[in-house]
């Protein structure tokens, strides 16, 4: 028999609504006393599906019995995996919904400031601080000067000795411009 979270042929109805609560508490005795809690509520709204294809209780052999022969923990693990897979898109989804919303309101503030800049009205940097800052934490990003990324120059391989020649003529020739400035700020006295 194929593990599958749905109703498995020749399983009746009863069988996969314990199943289902079974699912949702963990373990046959307490499917047996929550199943005994749904069957003496006279209003089965709270619960309508339960209420609705359990009816009477089973016992706890009975459920035994179907536990095995409808492989109640293998189909448990299952279902918990797929409303994990489930739950991850849902979530990815509304993250990605999130993200698209975000990005159009700030698409329409930016126009609106850039509108009042256009009739030279005032727009202060702090409000587009709050709205860059706004953005970055709804994307989940930095907004502390901690995390940027500085980039460094790659260490500089070692002077030739012409190089080095060089680098003392332009030495000495900014230090000999600098001293012609120097004498001529100098003030004379008449």
């Amino acid at each position: 028999m194929n593990i599958v979270t749905s109703k498995i042929p020749g399983e009746r109805a009863k069988q996969y609504a314990a199943w289902l609560l079974y699912c949702e508490v963990g373990s046959l005795e307490k499917t047996l006393r929550m199943w005994e809690r749904i069957s003496a509520q006279d209003d089965t709204e709270m619960i309508p599906f339960f209420g609705v294809f359990l009816g009477k209780p089973a016992g706890l052999a009975t459920l035994k019995r179907w536990s095995v022969k409808y492989r109640w923990q293998e189909r448990t693990e299952l279902k918990n995996t797929e409303d994990l897979e489930d739950m991850r898109f849902k979530f990815k989804r509304i993250k990605q919904t999130r993200a698209y919303k975000i990005a159009i309101l700030l698409d329409r503030v930016l126009d609106r400031l850039g509108r009042q800049l256009d009739q030279g009205m005032y727009v202060s940097t702090r409000d587009l601080y709050t709205l860059w800052k706004m953005h970055r934490v709804e994307e989940g990003l930095s907004i502390g000067n901690y995390q940027v990324i500085t980039y460094q120059e790659p260490p500089a391989e070692p002077k030739t000795p012409e190089e080095i020649e060089l680098d003392k003529k332009i030495q000495e020739i900014v230090s000999r411009y600098h001293k012609n400035n120097d004498k001529e700020e100098q003030p004379t006295i008449t």
